[in-house]
């Protein structure tokens, strides 16, 4: 993706790569919120500007699951 179609919230390269992998490491979507949230990103541009991220934001669950 050109750094370019993320908008003002992600200027560089090394940005955009924590972001990913902050994003790919959440463990919930709780963990994904304050990630865009930090960025000053709505879900709606995420979803647009990300659809591979997005996707895999999909399948986490809403909160950690309770430890047995």
């Amino acid at each position: 993706m050109d750094e370019q179609d993320c908008g003002d919230f992600l200027v560089s390269s090394r940005e955009l790569a924590s972001f990913e992998a902050t994003i790919k490491t959440a463990r919930n979507k709780v963990e994904v919120a304050r990630v865009l949230q930090a960025h000053d990103l709505s879900e709606d541009d995420f979803t647009r500007s990300f659809p591979y991220l997005a996707k895999a934001v999909r399948d986490l669950p809403d909160i950690d699951a309770p430890e047995a």
